[in-house]
């Protein structure tokens, strides 16, 4: 069974984590890479950046082998996303509030003494995670599972940086390993950010696309404590602020529910009887003549 593409979207991979059977984490959106910002995502548990491919050769060394590191190769289409996730939370296990659930864990010891290709190739066989990353797929009216990207399409690939073991890697399924991006020290972000930022100023020069997102703890968990001191504070003020805070991530999370669900249904038979009526009325011809006349409009403007 093939991999689908799926969308670039906080709401969509935080779904996607709890399908795997994991808990305690979010993605959050990356305008920016000022402290600030990132200040107000803490704890970060690792950064996900999405580029448009080239096949641009990249002559940095990379690690042949790290002690209890994630890194698979990728070796199936379309697992990018996933395979960039799951680069996090492997290696991350041990991270407060984060649980991975059985279906990471068993994956993770399983492929734990695998060569990168092969724990490429046990991602790819790991029918949970294959069957929740494919459960985002859009619906299309035909599917062909043989359609190869041809020269014309865009290509986006996603990579991770992530902490471990007092360093920080950037973690490329298209290279042969991780590369050591250096001692991680008090701000692995800091260590991150140069690289990103060196990215993101070379594809800027070529206009290429890209967006960053952070995985970060379930804020809902990191508000729901920090009531908890509040009130045991006694500071009723604060913990009514930190109560707006709760209630509108708990807003936010409906919300997310609610663009998955439309992301999920398939509009085509509804556009299709649509379609019917408006024939059966006689209106279709007209409708469609107009839509040619201001398509030809706006077109010599």
């Amino acid at each position: 069974m093939s991999w689908c593409t799926i969308e670039s979207d906080p709401g969509v991979f935080t779904e996607l984590v709890e399908k795997f059977g994991a808990s305690g984490c979010e993605f959050a959106e990356l305008y920016s890479l000022d402290d600030a910002e990132l200040a107000q995502l803490q704890p970060v548990f690792g950064l996900i950046f999405l580029f448009k491919w080239t096949g641009e050769k990249d002559d940095r060394p990379c690690c042949d082998e790290v002690p209890g590191l994630f890194f698979a190769k990728q070796v199936v289409s379309n697992a990018c996303a996933t395979q960039a996730i799951l680069g996090c939370l492997l290696n991350r296990a041990d991270a407060e509030g984060l649980t991975l659930g059985p279906a990471l864990e068993e994956l993770k010891t399983f492929a734990a003494d695998l060569p990168f290709d092969m724990r490429g190739l046990a991602i790819e066989n790991a029918e949970k995670i294959r069957t929740a990353h494919n459960a985002f797929a859009r619906p299309e009216p035909f599917v062909s599972d043989d359609r190869k990207a041809t020269k014309d399409d865009d290509v986006f690939h996603f990579i991770t940086y992530v902490p471990f073991g007092g360093r920080v890697y950037e973690l490329d399924g298209l290279r042969p390993g991780p590369c050591d991006l250096g001692e991680s020290g008090s701000d692995w972000l800091g260590v991150a950010r140069s690289a990103i930022q060196a990215r993101i100023e070379k594809y800027s020069a070529s206009e290429i696309k890209f967006n960053l997102m952070a995985i970060i703890r379930d804020k809902r968990a990191v508000l729901q404590e920090k009531r908890a001191l509040l009130e045991a504070a006694g500071d009723a003020g604060s913990v009514a602020e930190c109560d707006a805070d709760l209630a509108r991530e708990v807003a936010k999370r409906e919300m997310w529910s609610a663009e998955n669900v439309r992301r999920h249904h398939n509009y085509v038979p509804l556009v299709v009887d649509l379609f019917k009526v408006l024939a059966e009325k006689g209106k279709l011809a007209e409708m469609v003549s107009g839509a040619r006349e201001k398509a030809a409009s706006a077109k010599a403007k």
